[in-house]
């Protein structure tokens, strides 16, 4: 998966509310805030009538790794778990990275 980060058009509604649009290709996943990532319901408007029954939704987990590299704040995404494993454990044997974080996101597929 390669993530893209897209600056918004000033005829976007979200516009000055985050910074970038998340996209896998050209499918946008999420929001990238400067406090972090929010999901794009929150975004969107809401519709007139919500369906009566539950539809089935495809989802998949994004982990967002955040750390400081000299004090330089630096985010990584990871659609596996084990290469998250793998980066925090490379990571927390460097003298020079510190405050290492991770969050899970659900993105929806289609």
């Amino acid at each position: 998966m390669q993530l893209s980060y897209q600056k918004l058009g000033s005829d976007h509604p979200m516009f000055g509310k985050v910074e970038y649009l998340v996209a896998d290709g050209t499918q946008p996943i999420c929001y990238k805030t400067a406090s972090g990532y929010i999901p794009l319901e929150e975004g969107a408007a809401q519709p007139a009538a919500a369906p009566t029954a539950q539809a089935e939704v495809n989802t998949r987990t994004l982990y967002v790794l955040s750390f400081q590299v000299n004090g330089e704040a630096e985010e990584q995404t990871f659609t596996s778990k084990k290469k998250l494993d793998k980066a925090v454990e490379l990571y927390q044997s460097k003298e020079f990275i510190s405050d290492i974080a991770t969050k899970e996101y659900q993105i929806l597929l289609d």
